[in-house]
C-alpha cells in the first residue's frame, strides 16, 4: 500500500489543506465573537438620532481593514447621507461622515479613542448618543422641500427661465453613482429640459435640452409614397387626442412628425398635460393606433 507521503507533492498538498482548514476555523471562531450586522445598524441609527423607518437605502456590510473587522453602515435621510465605520469587536464608532446641505465639513470624522468601551464589552454606543444626534445629523440637513425648491431654482437659472415660463413634469429625489441628486424635468411651448442637480450643493451635474418637433408636411426623403395617401399630421394629432380623451387646448405638443420606421410610414405624436406625458404611434395611411404609452409622473 502506498504511503500518504509517498511523494513530496502529495505532502505539500496535504499541508496546504490542513493550513486552509485551520485558518477557516479560526476566522469562523473570530467572527462568532463579533457583533451582528443588526447591532451595528442600531449603533449607527442611534448615533444619528433616527429610526430605521426614517432611513432609506440602508446598507450594512462587514469588512476587514487595518487588521480588524469593522462594519460599514450607509443610509440616507431627509437629504443627508450618513456613513459609519463601526468596530465589529465591541461596537465602537471608528469614524462617521455626515454629508448634507449646510454641512460645512464633509471629511470623514475620525472618532479615535473617543469611546472607552472595554474590548470584551457588548455593544455600547456613546452615553450621550440619545441627546446628541440632532447636533450630529439633523441640524446639517435642510428640509427636503427647501432643497427641492433650490434645485428647481438652479435648473431654471441655468435655462434662463422663470417658474412662470415652464410646466414641471418631474421633481424628485434620486441617487446617481452614489450621489444624491434631484431629477428636474420641465417644458415650455417648444422645448423640454431635463436636469440632474446635486442635492447637497445645487450644482448642475447633467442637463439635456430637446427642441420639440412639430411637422406639418412630410420632409423625409425616405418616404416614397405620395403624401396624398397619408391622413395628415393634424388628423394624427386628433386621433391621439380623442383616444386620450383630451382637448388640444389642454395639452402641449412635443412631437408631431411623419417618420419611416422599418419600411412602414407612421406619425409619432407626443404631448404633455401637466405632469403626464402621452406618446402615440399612428399608421400614416389607415390612422390606426399602432402603440401608445402614458407616463404618469
Amino acid at each position: 500500500m502506498k504511503k500518504l507521503f509517498s511523494t513530496p507533492k502529495k505532502a505539500i498538498i496535504l499541508v496546504i489543506c490542513i493550513v486552509v482548514v485551520i485558518i477557516a476555523a479560526s476566522v469562523t471562531a473570530l467572527k462568532s465573537t463579533l457583533i451582528t450586522k443588526a447591532e451595528a445598524k442600531i449603533v449607527a441609527l442611534k448615533d444619528a438620532g433616527l429610526s430605521e423607518a426614517e432611513a432609506s437605502a440602508l446598507r450594512t456590510r462587514l469588512e476587514f481593514d487595518d487588521g480588524r473587522f469593522q462594519y460599514e453602515v450607509d443610509f440616507y435621510s431627509n437629504g443627508t447621507e450618513y456613513e459609519y465605520f463601526i468596530q465589529a469587536k465591541n461596537g465602537e464608532i471608528i469614524a462617521r461622515d455626515i454629508d448634507g446641505k449646510g454641512n460645512g465639513n464633509n471629511d470623514m470624522q475620525d472618532i479615535g479613542n473617543q469611546f472607552a468601551a472595554d474590548e470584551n464589552s457588548s455593544v455600547q454606543p456613546r452615553k450621550d448618543a440619545e441627546n446628541q444626534p440632532a447636533a450630529n445629523g439633523n441640524s446639517t440637513a435642510q428640509p427636503q422641500e427647501d432643497s427641492l425648491d433650490e434645485a428647481k431654482a438652479a435648473a431654471l437659472k441655468d435655462a434662463g427661465l422663470s417658474e412662470s415660463d415652464v410646466t414641471f413634469k418631474k421633481t424628485e429625489l434620486d441617487h446617481s453613482h452614489g450621489t444624491q441628486v434631484y431629477d428636474i424635468e420641465f417644458y415650455t411651448s417648444d422645448t423640454k429640459y431635463d436636469y440632474e442637480i446635486d442635492a447637497s450643493n445645487g450644482t448642475v451635474l447633467e442637463k439635456n435640452i430637446e427642441q420639440f418637433q412639430i411637422q406639418t408636411t412630410p420632409t423625409d426623403s425616405a418616404i416614397n409614397s405620395s403624401s396624398n395617401d397619408y391622413i395628415g399630421v393634424d388628423r394624427a394629432k386628433e386621433i391621439a387626442l380623442n383616444h386620450a380623451q383630451m382637448n388640444e387646448s389642454d395639452v402641449q405638443f412635443a412631437k408631431a412628425k411623419l417618420e419611416n420606421d422599418d419600411g412602414g410610414v407612421e406619425y409619432e405624436i407626443e404631448f404633455y398635460s401637466g405632469r403626464t406625458e402621452y406618446d402615440y404611434t399612428i399608421d400614416a395611411v389607415s390612422g390606426n393606433i399602432i402603440e401608445y404609452d402614458v407616463d404618469y409622473d
